[in-house]
């Protein structure tokens, strides 16, 4: 093994962090006071570093201003000490609760840009804040800063009557901290991690897995505020002095490059980072006016030579399931998906569908119905609306014109993740898979829609959260089996053979135990063998009373499952019938099959 990855290995043991918080909680009482001191900063930089991980190396949304969480987290918890006697755990209570609403309304208008003018909008929040610091005189003190705050460091700081030192200070936020780190580790290993996780790689995809994109921005925005509130508090009654200096641009700009060198997205690699920019300052003292200098050759540094960070030199990987959780017993593949009614009426409904591009029109007029436990054919030339009106059915378009009904309720226009939820799931023409989780995590990520327990639960791995994690990996798994993918179960999906990886995505689809599957190409690029198995997964969605949409250019594979199939030619239906006829039909013919299925006929 690389000793580097034994390192990461060591170092990201449950036991060693035990170990070394045990033994840093008893050396607090040995040690002077500074170095007590920095220890708390350090705690400070961490919760930081986690909470624009979160948002940032998880979630994907860019943040240039994080200092505006440090900065009002700060001052509320100043305020609710000093001036209204708010007890110490109740204020930081108070404080992550203040911060993470901040994080949410920040979210709402956030979540409408990308990129560049996200990392804009988030810049301007703190310039805004900065300058509110500086100007909000009667509360904050201006640019004379706050003084007076309750703190250990000058024996003012108070809990129930019992006076707080500095070495328990630290001992109260290294628990608070470990209490943190356990309950992010839950968290990103629950759905919800996953959830974060696919909005950060294709909001697109995400959403045909019944995951909000915008729900999902202002959690994440609230969940990183309100973590950044509870290393604001701290900060607050730690220094006992605020001043706006505090909270400039650069703060901003460290606790994001602090992230960036540790790995984004690993929970590991933010302690690590947090520590190097902890003690790295004070080297640097003689470069304090060209820090940003600094930073920035730090930050190229890193993006050449360590562009996972340092987490990606030691190999400390963040995984996204708690497959520990994992039964020895595989269920029956026949468990996974519910018995549907198969004499319920048509599953969609899609009458006189227009779909409208600037002028060009993809789909002219289409109507069609799909009866559960039938597999209907879509065929035509490429451009002829097949894939269009795929994503007209899963809400990825609104139609120009017509009407979408799934179960007699119209759906058109409703957004894909909503449409997803009802039972609606789709694969794409090419695989959107999360290419760094492995297969076993991006089969799991189709079961969002079926989880029950909350955010809290997860976090905290209740009982009944890893009673339904459990089972949720026991029907993965027998979705991999059945697909012959167990023996990839732990690799990452995006090293993997593209057979491989299309036959993943469809099994990610049956995971959220749909009641209608829309397929787009599955079959392209699979051999005869990995065809073979994914006909017989669509066979198990069919048999079990799913309603299947699918598309595909292989004449002989489409024989062998359609009991319908429907050719389009420039967005108009051309044919609708057996595959018998289709091979006959002269316009079909003429503008799919050509000659050579002419002859055959």
């Amino acid at each position: 093994m690389n000793p580097l990855h034994l390192i990461g290995r060591v170092i990201s043991n449950p036991w060693f962090v035990g170990v070394l918080c045990t033994v840093a909680a008893v050396a607090a009482g040995f040690v002077n006071q500074g170095t007590v001191q920095m220890w708390c900063f350090l705690i400070v930089n961490i919760m930081l570093a986690q909470s624009i991980n979160l948002l940032t190396g998880i979630a994907g949304q860019i943040s240039l201003g994080h200092a505006g969480f440090l900065a009002i987290g700060s001052y509320v918890a100043a305020v609710l000490l000093k001036d209204y006697g708010v007890p110490f755990p109740v204020a930081i209570l108070i404080t992550m609760v203040v911060s993470a609403m901040v994080g949410y309304v920040l979210a709402i208008p956030s979540g409408r840009v990308r990129e560049f003018y996200l990392a804009m909008m988030s810049l301007a929040f703190g310039l805004i804040v900065y300058e509110l610091v500086r100007e909000w005189r009667d509360l904050t003190g201006g640019v004379m800063g706050m003084r007076g705050i309750p703190s250990p460091n000058l024996n003012t700081l108070e809990i129930f009557g019992w006076q707080v030192s500095m070495e328990w200070y630290f001992r109260i936020m290294l628990i608070s901290l470990l209490v943190l780190m356990m309950m992010l580790r839950n968290f990103v290993k629950s759905h919800f991690g996953r959830a974060f996780y696919a909005i950060h790689v294709s909001e697109v995809a995400a959403g045909s897995l019944g995951i909000s994109q915008g729900g999902t921005k202002r959690f994440a925005y609230a969940l990183s505020g309100g973590i950044a509130g509870i290393a604001a508090g701290f900060y607050a009654y730690m220094v006992g002095y605020l001043t706006p200096e505090s909270f400039t641009l650069m703060r901003s700009v460290e606790i994001l490059v602090m992230s960036i060198v540790g790995g984004l997205g690993s929970l590991m690699g933010q302690v690590l980072g947090a520590a190097l920019f902890t003690y790295l300052p004070q080297q640097l003292q003689a470069f304090n006016d060209y820090q940003f200098i600094v930073y920035g050759l730090i930050l190229v540094f890193s993006f050449i030579l360590l562009p996972r960070g340092i987490a990606g030199l030691l190999g400390t990987h963040t995984r996204y399931s708690k497959h520990d959780q994992l039964t020895a017993n595989i269920p029956d593949v026949n468990a996974v998906l519910s018995r549907r009614d198969t004499g319920s009426g048509a599953l969609v409904d899609v009458q006189g569908v227009v779909m409208e591009f600037t002028g060009l029109r993809a789909l002219d007029d289409v109507s069609l119905k799909v009866l559960p436990g039938t597999i209907t054919g879509l065929v035509g030339p490429n451009g002829s609306g097949k894939s269009t009106l795929i994503n007209v059915i899963s809400g990825i378009y609104k139609p120009t014109a017509g009407t979408v009904r799934f179960k007699g309720q119209a759906i058109n226009g409703w957004p894909a993740h909503k449409v997803a939820c009802l039972g609606i799931t789709r694969t794409f023409q090419d695989p959107r898979n999360v290419p760094s989780f492995t297969v076993r995590e991006n089969i799991l990520m189709g079961a969002h829609r079926l989880y029950k327990h909350g955010a809290f639960a997860a976090s905290i791995n209740s009982p009944a959260a890893s009673r339904e994690e459990g089972q949720f990996l026991g029907r993965v798994d027998a979705l991999m089996k059945e697909a012959d993918l167990i023996r990839h179960a732990d690799e990452a999906v995006g090293n993997l053979p593209y057979g491989i990886q299309r036959l993943a995505e469809v099994a990610r689809a049956l995971a959220s135990d749909p009641e209608l599957l829309l397929l787009d190409e599955p079959a392209a690029g699979l051999s005869e063998s990995e065809s073979e198995r994914l006909g017989a997964l669509i066979r198990l969605a069919r048999d079990h009373g799913v309603g299947v949409i699918l598309i595909d250019h292989h004449m002989d594979f489409l024989e062998e499952l359609v009991d319908e199939v429907v050719a389009f030619d420039a967005g108009r239906e051309i044919y609708r019938g057996d595959m018998e006829g289709m091979r006959a039909d002269r316009a079909v013919v003429e503008a799919y099959l050509g000659k050579e299925e002419e002859s055959h006929a």
